[in-house]
């Protein structure tokens, strides 16, 4: 059965996206970026992930996260204002009902907080993020520039058909699901957006609009169980990345890369913020998550409605996440799963499907692209050529 939900918002002068969630064969697409539990203490060196923090009753933790809402989740936790000068450099302040945030730290000597020394920014590379701050982003939201590679595919009448990746100037890589009823000629794909209610986000970087060519879709895809959900979009002109910092490639893995739990990973999209009853979001939310490991996704899944005899196809599929409220949700189909690696942010999954969403202890499904390099290469390759 297919569902359609209408979210209004302004694409290019006006208009709507008009979000396609087909819940038969895509159940999970969404961030469920407002429902995040307490995070855990980091489990290696370079985790992004800090624990709460005690300040008379309160604690500190990412902007990209919300306070607890109880707890089990700190019972009666209420989020205070963002943090003051000095309480919680670069993080939001948690406090318990009927706490009282002690006073604020010493500022430094100078009398003022150091100063922020914005990063130069970079192109002609894969995998580089260029986070331009022009707005105070808020729990769970990505900055402008900050995941450059993130696509729409759109229909050419701004039917919102799912995520994608930027993976080569004139290549988005896709969740072969999402495009494989569909002519080339009735998708277009949107690159350096951020609000998709806005016209344009930053007032010295556009977004761009590229129209599709051809659409290559994995010659073995199975619609009915999701194998080799694999798609290409190739667009009609190339995009010159040169000339546009929040539109960027993100890195392709080598045929094969093994990503485990010790990886930092992120996944982005527009989706739905809960399975039942949620809505698309229309600024770019982000969340991190853990890659799992095959057989214990196998086992976790094994406890779902899929039964024990469920058997996960590990050619076509990777695992993340199972914390509590970070997720991908509907709507995100074809949206990426990337990890940081020396070269620069990679590709390692699209999401495809999952159980519900956000549940703690159940993963969810991803295409494992570092299976589908070789194919991949093959096209745009051959096209090219």
């Amino acid at each position: 059965m297919r569902v359609w939900a209408l979210v209004c918002v302004w694409v290019g002068v006006c208009g709507c996206v008009r979000a396609q969630n087909n819940r038969g064969t895509d159940p999970r697409i969404g961030l469920v970026s407002d429902q995040l539990g307490v995070p855990a203490v980091p489990s290696g060196p370079g985790s992004n992930i800090v624990g709460p923090r005690p300040i008379s009753g309160c604690f500190c933790l990412p902007i990209n996260q919300r306070c607890p809402r109880s707890l089990d989740d700190f019972t009666n936790i209420r989020i205070a204002n963002r943090p003051t000068e000095g309480r919680c450099p670069g993080q939001q302040l948690c406090c318990p009902d009927g706490a009282v945030p002690g006073p604020d730290p010493p500022l430094p000597p100078s009398g003022r907080e150091p100063p922020v020394v914005p990063q130069p920014i970079q192109v002609g590379r894969c995998g580089v993020q260029n986070p331009i701050p022009y707005r105070q982003a808020n729990f769970a939201e990505a900055d402008f520039g900050e995941y450059p590679w993130t696509a729409l595919v759109l229909g050419t009448n701004n039917d919102y058909l799912g995520g994608g990746v930027l993976i080569y100037s004139q290549w988005v890589l896709t969740a072969a699901h999402k495009v494989h009823q569909f002519s080339p000629f009735n998708m277009k794909v949107r690159l350096g957006d951020l609000d998709v209610g806005k016209v344009q986000d930053h007032p010295q970087w556009p977004h761009l609009e590229v129209t599709v060519s051809e659409i290559h879709v994995h010659p073995n895809f199975n619609s009915r169980n999701l194998q080799n959900d694999v798609a290409l979009l190739k667009l009609t002109q190339p995009v010159n990345t040169n000339n546009y910092p929040h539109i960027g490639p993100v890195c392709l893995p080598e045929q094969g890369q093994f990503f485990s739990g010790n990886d930092q990973c992120w996944v982005t999209g527009w989706g739905q913020d809960a399975f039942e009853g949620g809505q698309f979001q229309q600024i770019l939310k982000e969340v991190d998550v853990p890659m799992v490991d095959h057989f214990r996704c196998q086992e976790k899944l094994r406890g779902t409605r899929l039964t024990q005899s469920f058997i996960l196809d590990k050619q076509s599929f990777v695992c993340a996440g199972g914390v509590r409220g970070k997720d991908a949700c509907t709507g995100d189909g074809g949206a990426p799963l990337v990890c940081r690696t020396n070269r620069g942010f990679t590709v390692v999954g699209l999401v495809a499907w999952g159980i519900g969403c956000g549940q703690d202890g159940l993963p969810g499904v991803y295409v494992n692209v570092p299976n589908y390099v070789n194919f991949i290469q093959s096209i745009t390759r051959q096209s090219q050529g």
